[in-house]
């Protein structure tokens, strides 16, 4: 089975193309992890940045509702997309915004 999930902010507003009559949504989120240190109990923040591509609906409904900082939760399957099988993209079948924290 090949489903991730992630939730993250968009690192840049989403590139929109047309591929043979369908749109394409391509975009990064960053996911963090915490670790804490062992010797000084200081909580660092790890970044990891996730590429993305979204079609059809999917897609036009990021182009209209998502831009930089926008917190998604995405449902993907991993794809590799070079020869080398080391370049993974994940392919979103599903999403959600999340409710932004505003103080």
């Amino acid at each position: 089975m090949n489903i991730c999930c992630f939730t993250g902010y968009l690192t840049d507003n989403p590139k929109i193309s047309v591929v043979d009559d369908v749109v394409l949504a391509e975009f990064t989120i960053v996911v963090y992890t915490y670790r804490r240190s062992k010797n000084t109990g200081e909580k660092t923040r790890i970044p990891t940045f996730i590429q993305c591509e979204a079609w059809h609906t999917g897609a036009e409904t990021i182009e209209k509702f998502a831009q930089k900082g926008t917190k998604l939760t995405v449902y993907a399957s991993a794809k590799n997309y070079s020869k080398d099988n080391r370049s993974v993209i994940f392919r979103v079948n599903e999403f959600d915004f999340c409710q932004q924290d505003y103080e």
